[in-house]
């Protein structure tokens, strides 16, 4: 496992601010594989930043680590929702005021970087709505 530094980072800046776009979309809560996925589309997509992913998946230990410790700082919170009666817990994220308010000072993120995570998240957003035909969570 990665030893994470308790202090936010850059990374951890352009994962909050994910979490912003989103619920600026509408998104409140985001499952973790989710994350995952949007990250590593914004890996391939120019981000100023990279996150190691596992064997070239969809998944990243580094990320999981990450918003664990984004919980544990309060600028994430980690719920439980039942996907079926008697059945399994899923785990999302919804983005804390604490994270919000993070975000508010100036120079956390490059430009170039809210850009590109602006066009991304809101281009995998419209997608999945025209798949849906409905609201997402």
């Amino acid at each position: 496992m990665i030893s994470l530094a308790l202090k936010i980072d850059a990374k951890d800046a352009r994962i909050i601010y994910v979490f912003k776009i989103l619920k600026n979309n509408g998104v409140i809560s985001v499952r973790e594989s989710a994350i995952h996925k949007i990250f590593y589309y914004l890996s391939k997509n120019k981000l100023s930043v990279k996150f190691d992913f596992w064997e070239d998946r969809k998944f990243s230990y580094e990320i999981r680590e990450r918003l664990e410790k984004l919980v544990e700082k309060g600028y994430l919170k980690k719920i439980y929702f039942v996907e079926h009666l008697g059945g399994v817990y899923t785990p999302v994220y919804l983005l804390t005021e604490k994270g919000s308010n993070f975000l508010e000072k100036r120079g956390r993120i490059a430009k170039k970087d809210m850009k590109i995570i602006e066009k991304i998240v809101g281009d995998i957003i419209k997608k999945i709505r025209s798949k849906k035909g409905k609201k997402m969570r």
